[in-house]
């Protein structure tokens, strides 16, 4: 004798849930797309399967109704039953092996001919369930109605086993592709399940099997359904939670795949012109505009103004492809209500794996902030992308090092071809700070001057040249001065002349003895402010270098004007000169113009005698770089200058001189 009650509450059960899913959850159950996309949809074969279990219970049940009333009359129902139930169970086992494929990934970017191949095997076992009136095979009624199994039933439950087995191969083969929270939870629902399996075939009468799986079902909606629900309550796209797991199962399975960011840069300033009502209707046409252009699957709502698409085609370009197609409509009106649009978004585009391989990569590319300055919408390749995030993580560590006082300076000596001497020196900032190991300051002195800390970094050297002028006088005393690189951002701040007249009076340095160095580039853009404060500078009896002349347009007019002491000739035109004639024969006549006008030539990067002899021969007559020495620690230094006097004070005591270029 058969108990139903079990078979009851399976039916109970899976409706409860089927009417759950398809009510408070419809919008996640909604999947567009053919055939292959919704089998590729985690939520699509989980409703496959409270559907199918529902229809199985239901079969069942009324099946083990009938069967006192067994008769002529009654025996085509009970065989459509049995038929149909195992058409229901047959398609269980088989949605089993999709959802847990779909939760995993490993279903994803599968081909149409896979899909056949996965489900020939099912295609098989219904066809013999079909064609079982013809056949008896599969089960048959004898004369007095008994259900009896036939010979080819083992097939059938052959069948469920594969994809059973199947299920299983691909949740411990990939289970690296599932958070710890999902692998928990479809472990919990797989020994749910089996144990109704299990106690069903030691006590057939109890038909527990099927309440079993629908227990396991009811585990799948709390633990991971509901949980993974994975819709946005605004955008009814895919939310970030979604976009993460998304991630995980792409790359665990070795997809190859773009990712397109999306982030709206002008919507705070419509959020206050209108109510909750129309930004939502706003970002619902955004998300409905993504997924039409992209899948339901593939579009992604993971911040308040933020969105993704997963390019799924592995060809290099598409990412960007899709990118340029989103800007296209960023350039186009948006309408909400009676008023038209026009919103701006910053684009970011990445390749996994080729650019980024890890699921901790793609995290920091969403919490990235990637905008960049201007208006308009822009589109960022990913290395323009790492750069703007080198420079934010840059921004942090230089900030950190200013509060840990992990700043020192460094200083380069400059030799006097006249003098045959070191005569001064340039004040280099060196950070201290493992994270800034090879890292040279053209890297963290233009992000310092763009996110303020150029200030602090500034009044830092500028304190420490004074202090090293008036703790070491003995040895200092034989420097006519020391430059220090001024940013032209340092002037934007009003205080700037009055911050320095502040620490060199402390100090009781004279001015004359700090030579400020400032780009040509900055000289060229410098605005009538700063060169207001440049000239008071001066009246207060500082000196001014022109660096890195000659990388830029050289304009030779604004060497008339006499506003330098130094004009320092970048090296790049003395290195190009090693291989090219014309650019030696530029930078010589350049040298000879200069010194003509009663400039001093600062010459760097001299670094072979051959560079000093033709630097000296063409006029110049300051010389820096690494044939003398390298930039060196403040103790380093001192050593370099005493030195250089004990060698000077010998050479006079024997009464003989080094030569012109000779190293001393």
């Amino acid at each position: 004798m058969q108990t139903i009650s079990f078979e009851i509450a399976a039916f109970i059960l899976t409706l409860a849930g089927l009417i759950y899913s398809l009510t408070v959850k419809r919008r996640q159950y909604m999947v567009r797309g053919g055939l292959i996309t919704k089998l590729q949809n985690q939520h699509f074969v989980f409703l496959l399967l409270l559907v199918t279990n529902l229809l199985s219970a239901a079969s069942s049940v009324i099946g083990a109704w009938l069967v006192p009333y067994a008769s002529a009359r009654v025996v085509g129902w009970q065989y459509l039953l049995h038929a149909f139930y195992f058409m229901f169970h047959t398609t269980l086992s088989i949605c089993f092996a999709l959802y847990i494929m779909n939760v995993n990934g490993t279903g994803m970017g599968r081909s149409r001919s896979f899909y056949f191949l996965f489900a020939l095997p099912y295609l098989l076992a219904e066809l013999m369930i079909l064609t079982n009136s013809f056949t008896g095979l599969a089960f048959y009624m004898d004369e007095q109605f008994v259900y009896h199994r036939g010979p080819w039933m083992v097939l059938l439950y052959a069948v469920g086993a594969f994809y059973v087995v199947l299920g299983f191969v691909f949740f411990f083969r990939y289970n690296k592709a599932m958070s710890r929270a999902d692998r928990r939870a479809i472990g919990t629902v797989i020994l749910t399940a089996t144990f109704g399996i299990v106690l069903q075939a030691l006590r057939p009468e109890l038909l527990v099997e099927l309440f079993a799986e629908a227990l396991a079902f009811l585990m799948l909606m709390v633990l991971l359904e509901e949980k993974s629900g994975h819709i946005d309550p605004v955008t009814g796209a895919l939310n970030r939670l979604a976009l993460t797991d998304a991630n995980r199962r792409l790359i665990q399975t070795g997809q190859h795949y773009g990712i397109v960011l999306i982030k709206l840069t002008n919507l705070e300033l419509y959020t206050r012109l209108f109510g909750g009502r129309e930004m939502e209707s706003l970002l619902m046409q955004i998300a409905a505009w993504l997924t039409a252009v992209s899948s339901p699957r593939d579009c992604f709502s993971y911040g308040q103004e933020e969105f993704a698409v997963l390019v799924m085609d592995p060809s290099p370009e598409a990412p960007e492809r899709m990118a340029r197609r989103v800007l296209e409509r960023f350039g186009q009106d948006w309408r909400v209500g009676e008023m038209t649009l026009r919103l701006e978004a910053e684009l970011a585009v990445a390749r996994v794996p080729e650019e980024i391989n890890t699921l901790e990569q793609i995290e920091e590319l969403l919490a990235s902030s990637y905008q960049r300055s201007g208006t308009g919408s822009h589109l960022l390749s990913y290395d323009e992308l790492a750069a703007l995030r080198r420079s934010r993580t840059t921004e942090v560590a230089l900030r950190r090092a200013v509060e840990n006082r992990a700043l020192r300076v460094w200083y380069q000596p400059i030799w006097s071809v006249e003098k045959q001497r070191t005569v001064a020196a340039e004040a280099l900032l060196r950070i201290d700070d493992e994270e800034f190991r090879g890292v040279s300051p053209e890297v963290y002195i233009p992000i310092a001057e763009k996110c303020g800390l150029i200030r602090d970094i500034g009044g830092f050297v500028f304190e420490d040249v004074c202090r090293f002028l008036t703790t070491h006088g003995d040895i200092a005393a034989e420097l006519e001065y020391i430059e220090l690189n001024l940013s032209v951002y340092q002037f934007l701040y009003d205080d700037v002349i009055a911050h320095f007249e502040q620490i060199r009076t402390k100090y009781a340095v004279e001015p004359q003895r700090l030579n400020l160095e400032i780009t040509e580039s900055a000289s060229d853009r410098t605005a009538a402010d700063i060169k207001e404060s440049m000239a008071r500078l001066r009246a207060l009896g500082y000196t001014f270098s022109l660096d890195d002349f000659g990388t830029g347009y050289s304009n030779l007019s604004r060497l008339i004007k006499r506003e330098y002491l130094n004009i320092k000739i970048d090296k790049s035109l003395l290195w190009e000169g090693d291989r090219n004639e014309d650019s030696r024969r530029l930078l010589d006549s350049m040298t000879r113009i200069i010194r003509s006008l009663g400039y001093n030539v600062v010459q760097e990067g001299v670094e072979t005698p051959a560079q000093l002899r033709r630097v000296t021969e063409a006029g110049g007559n300051l010389i820096q770089g690494y044939y003398f020495s390298r930039p060196l620690p403040e103790r380093e230094f001192l050593a370099y200058l005493r030195a250089e006097r004990e060698t000077r004070a010998l050479y006079k005591f024997k009464n003989g001189e080094s030569s012109e270029g000779e190293r001393l």
